[in-house]
């Protein structure tokens, strides 16, 4: 099963309250003031030179930017590029080690919303580490996220020539989309049964991919869903992270009833790279392109 770690209602309240555009960088003083994804304004008087990056969605980011030279230690979930395992591993998304990341003297603390927890949020903030906090849910959240890594480490350039081609690859893809003509899911988990739903990037990018997702009529970013539920929606085109193990064959060992789906009827269950798929960074770009490959079979 793939678990999802939302922070609390409360942290959603002031991400609510912070609205959807965040102020450009203010320079008072010559300090630089980012707003990161949750409101909270982050002073910054240079470049920070030791970071720990606490996702693997924002240590992609920074090696794409050319900043990895100020990574100092990562999760164990960070495994890409192959580079990012030479770095000090701090633990996993759901439970660094407190002690370590402080033995690293980090400037800064990248920390994101969905993959680490509000726990260690608050037993950072309160030891007095600064943090920088991402929740980026469409793509041009991605986007904004990677042009505030740039303007944090001093690769503005570097960033904007990022920022402008993952723009172009996606008006390329747009141009060829026959948008929402195909009924689609994307599952996450088996057992339960997990969709990506409405407001999630998985979501955006399924849209811009040219298909229609059943389930963001779901209640939920996540919903789980019962078994009647897929048949009654019946879509033309099942996707799933590759990670699942997941086969045709086993999936009719576990849910004889999808061979009425079309989707398994016509031979349309595709498996994505789960790396690229769960990640929203750089490579969810990669995303968008391998889910219109699928889509357009």
């Amino acid at each position: 099963m793939r678990a999802f770690w939302l922070w609390p209602v409360l942290l959603f309240a002031m991400l609510f309250a912070a609205g959807c555009d965040r102020p450009s960088v203010s320079r008072p003083g010559g300090t630089r003031v980012l707003t990161d994804d949750i409101g909270r304004r982050v002073a910054f008087d240079g470049i920070p030179r030791r970071i720990v990056s606490l996702a693997p969605s924002l240590t992609e980011s920074l090696f794409a930017l050319g900043a990895d030279s100020l990574l100092v230690g990562v999760t164990a979930h960070c495994n890409y590029p192959p580079e990012a395992r030479t770095r000090t591993v701090v633990g996993d998304l759901l439970t660094p080690d407190v002690e370590r990341i402080l033995a690293l003297k980090p400037d800064l603390v990248l920390i994101s919303v969905e993959g680490n927890t509000q726990a260690t949020f608050r037993r950072l903030e309160d030891m007095g580490v600064r943090l920088f906090v991402s929740y980026p849910r469409t793509l041009d959240g991605i986007l904004a996220s990677i042009s505030d890594l740039a303007e944090i480490t001093g690769t503005q350039r570097r960033g904007k020539r990022l920022v402008d081609s993952l723009r172009a690859l996606r008006a390329g893809l747009l141009s060829h989309a026959d948008r929402d003509s195909i009924r689609a899911v994307v599952l996450l988990s088996i057992r339960p049964l997990i969709a990506a739903g409405a407001g999630t990037f998985i979501d955006e990018i399924l849209h811009l991919a040219g298909a229609r997702n059943v389930a963001a009529a779901a209640p939920g970013q996540y919903p789980v869903l019962g078994r009647e539920q897929l048949l009654l929606w019946n879509p033309a085109v099942m996707l799933f992270p590759d990670d699942l193990g997941l086969t045709p064959a086993q999936a009719l060992r576990q849910f004889p009833e999808w061979r009425s789906m079309d989707a398994v009827r016509n031979g349309r269950m595709h498996a994505l790279p789960a790396d690229v798929l769960m990640r929203p960074g750089p490579r969810m770009f990669e995303a968008l392109a391998a889910m219109h490959a699928a889509v357009a079979r």
